[in-house]
Protein backbone atom coordinates (compact mmCIF):
# COMPACT_ATOMS: atom_id res chain seq x y z
CA UNK A 1 0.00 0.00 0.00
CA UNK A 2 1.25 3.46 -1.29
CA UNK A 3 -0.34 5.77 1.51
CA UNK A 4 -1.45 4.11 4.77
CA UNK A 5 -4.71 6.07 6.68
CA UNK A 6 -2.11 8.23 8.56
CA UNK A 7 -0.24 9.05 5.93
CA UNK A 8 -4.16 9.82 4.23
CA UNK A 9 -5.42 11.47 7.41
CA UNK A 10 -1.86 14.18 7.05
CA UNK A 11 -2.80 14.77 3.18
CA UNK A 12 -6.47 15.59 4.32
CA UNK A 13 -5.58 18.45 7.00
CA UNK A 14 -3.36 19.96 4.36
CA UNK A 15 -5.75 20.31 1.85
CA UNK A 16 -8.43 20.96 3.88
CA UNK A 17 -8.05 24.11 3.76
CA UNK A 18 -7.03 24.78 0.26
CA UNK A 19 -10.92 23.06 -0.92
CA UNK A 20 -12.53 25.20 1.93
CA UNK A 21 -11.07 28.49 0.09
CA UNK A 22 -11.60 26.98 -3.64
CA UNK A 23 -15.14 26.18 -2.53
CA UNK A 24 -15.82 29.51 -0.57
CA UNK A 25 -14.34 31.36 -3.95
CA UNK A 26 -16.29 29.73 -5.95
CA UNK A 27 -19.38 30.18 -4.50
CA UNK A 28 -18.85 34.07 -4.36
CA UNK A 29 -18.63 33.31 -8.13
CA UNK A 30 -21.50 32.19 -8.45
CA UNK A 31 -23.58 34.81 -7.49
CA UNK A 32 -22.74 38.77 -8.55
CA UNK A 33 -24.94 41.68 -8.45
CA UNK A 34 -24.34 44.87 -10.61
CA UNK A 35 -24.36 48.56 -9.59
CA UNK A 36 -23.88 51.11 -12.22
CA UNK A 37 -21.01 54.23 -12.07
CA UNK A 38 -21.21 55.76 -15.12
CA UNK A 39 -21.94 56.51 -18.88
CA UNK A 40 -19.50 57.04 -21.29
CA UNK A 41 -19.28 60.27 -24.45
CA UNK A 42 -18.08 59.80 -27.81
CA UNK A 43 -16.88 61.52 -31.00
CA UNK A 44 -13.52 60.68 -32.52
CA UNK A 45 -11.99 59.30 -29.22
CA UNK A 46 -14.09 58.26 -26.65
CA UNK A 47 -14.17 59.74 -22.97
CA UNK A 48 -15.71 57.46 -20.00
CA UNK A 49 -17.16 59.83 -17.82
CA UNK A 50 -15.92 60.35 -15.06
CA UNK A 51 -12.94 58.66 -16.15
CA UNK A 52 -11.99 57.24 -12.89
CA UNK A 53 -14.35 55.13 -9.97
CA UNK A 54 -13.13 54.27 -6.02
CA UNK A 55 -13.64 51.02 -5.39
CA UNK A 56 -13.08 49.11 -2.02
CA UNK A 57 -9.36 48.02 -3.55
CA UNK A 58 -8.42 51.08 -4.98
CA UNK A 59 -9.10 53.72 -7.81
CA UNK A 60 -9.95 52.45 -11.23
CA UNK A 61 -9.45 54.26 -13.96
CA UNK A 62 -11.04 53.41 -17.41
CA UNK A 63 -10.16 54.37 -20.75
CA UNK A 64 -11.87 53.51 -24.22
CA UNK A 65 -10.20 54.52 -28.00
CA UNK A 66 -12.40 55.27 -30.78
CA UNK A 67 -11.57 51.77 -32.27
CA UNK A 68 -13.06 50.13 -28.69
CA UNK A 69 -9.88 49.34 -27.46
CA UNK A 70 -10.78 49.02 -23.56
CA UNK A 71 -8.07 49.87 -20.87
CA UNK A 72 -8.78 49.71 -17.34
CA UNK A 73 -6.26 50.40 -14.45
CA UNK A 74 -6.34 49.67 -10.87
CA UNK A 75 -3.96 51.39 -8.04
CA UNK A 76 -5.00 48.80 -5.32
CA UNK A 77 -5.19 50.59 -2.03
CA UNK A 78 -4.12 47.16 -0.36
CA UNK A 79 -1.07 45.11 -0.44
CA UNK A 80 -1.47 41.81 -2.33
CA UNK A 81 -4.09 42.13 -4.68
CA UNK A 82 -3.88 40.16 -7.87
CA UNK A 83 -6.06 41.59 -11.20
CA UNK A 84 -7.40 38.72 -13.65
CA UNK A 85 -9.05 39.69 -16.60
CA UNK A 86 -11.99 37.82 -18.45
CA UNK A 87 -13.15 38.44 -21.89
CA UNK A 88 -17.18 37.17 -21.07
CA UNK A 89 -18.93 38.12 -18.60
CA UNK A 90 -19.32 36.81 -14.72
CA UNK A 91 -22.88 35.93 -13.68
CA UNK A 92 -24.79 38.07 -10.99
CA UNK A 93 -25.52 37.65 -7.52
CA UNK A 94 -25.86 39.19 -4.33
CA UNK A 95 -25.55 43.11 -3.95
CA UNK A 96 -21.87 44.60 -2.09
CA UNK A 97 -20.93 42.77 0.90
CA UNK A 98 -18.20 43.40 3.19
CA UNK A 99 -15.61 41.27 1.71
CA UNK A 100 -17.39 41.50 -2.46
CA UNK A 101 -18.79 44.48 -4.63
CA UNK A 102 -19.22 44.63 -8.07
CA UNK A 103 -18.70 47.80 -10.03
CA UNK A 104 -20.17 48.52 -13.87
CA UNK A 105 -18.78 51.07 -16.19
CA UNK A 106 -20.78 51.50 -19.23
CA UNK A 107 -18.07 52.28 -22.24
CA UNK A 108 -18.38 52.01 -26.31
CA UNK A 109 -16.29 49.12 -25.64
CA UNK A 110 -18.70 47.37 -23.42
CA UNK A 111 -19.80 47.30 -20.25
CA UNK A 112 -16.85 46.72 -18.28
CA UNK A 113 -17.83 44.97 -15.12
CA UNK A 114 -15.35 44.95 -11.74
CA UNK A 115 -16.13 41.85 -9.16
CA UNK A 116 -14.10 42.54 -6.15
CA UNK A 117 -13.42 39.86 -3.74
CA UNK A 118 -11.49 41.50 -0.08
CA UNK A 119 -10.08 38.62 1.98
CA UNK A 120 -10.38 39.41 6.01
CA UNK A 121 -7.22 40.06 8.18
CA UNK A 122 -6.21 36.80 9.47
CA UNK A 123 -3.62 35.85 13.04
CA UNK A 124 -0.05 36.95 11.65
CA UNK A 125 0.95 33.19 11.31
CA UNK A 126 -1.73 32.21 9.05
CA UNK A 127 -0.98 32.25 5.42
CA UNK A 128 -2.48 35.24 3.85
CA UNK A 129 -5.00 35.09 1.06
CA UNK A 130 -4.55 37.59 -1.27
CA UNK A 131 -7.55 40.02 -2.36
CA UNK A 132 -9.23 39.51 -6.07
CA UNK A 133 -10.47 41.40 -8.38
CA UNK A 134 -11.95 40.10 -11.58
CA UNK A 135 -12.02 42.76 -14.44
CA UNK A 136 -14.45 41.19 -17.20
CA UNK A 137 -16.16 43.11 -20.27
CA UNK A 138 -19.37 42.77 -22.51
CA UNK A 139 -18.14 43.52 -25.84
CA UNK A 140 -20.89 45.09 -28.08
CA UNK A 141 -19.69 43.64 -31.22
CA UNK A 142 -17.51 40.82 -32.46
CA UNK A 143 -15.63 38.87 -29.24
CA UNK A 144 -12.79 40.06 -27.38
CA UNK A 145 -9.45 39.14 -26.63
CA UNK A 146 -8.10 40.20 -22.44
CA UNK A 147 -4.70 41.15 -21.83
CA UNK A 148 -3.88 41.57 -17.64
CA UNK A 149 -0.32 42.88 -17.43
CA UNK A 150 0.61 43.35 -13.60
CA UNK A 151 -2.98 45.94 -12.49
CA UNK A 152 -3.81 47.41 -16.01
CA UNK A 153 -6.00 45.22 -18.29
CA UNK A 154 -6.45 45.92 -21.68
CA UNK A 155 -9.51 44.50 -23.94
CA UNK A 156 -8.95 44.33 -27.59
CA UNK A 157 -11.94 43.49 -30.26
CA UNK A 158 -11.36 40.21 -32.47
CA UNK A 159 -11.47 41.27 -36.10
CA UNK A 160 -12.12 38.43 -38.46
CA UNK A 161 -9.76 37.84 -41.15
CA UNK A 162 -10.41 39.01 -44.43
CA UNK A 163 -11.64 41.80 -46.47
CA UNK A 164 -13.99 44.20 -44.48
CA UNK A 165 -17.58 44.65 -45.17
Amino acid sequence: MLFGPHRLASLGRRLGPLVLAAGLTAGNLAGLAATPANADTCGDTCVVVPGTVQTPLGLVTVTASATNVVTVHLDPSAAHTLVFGVPFQLPPGPPCRPDYCRTTIDTTGGLVIIDEFQMPPGPPARFALPNLVIISIIPPGPPCRAHTSGTTVVFTPITPPGPPN
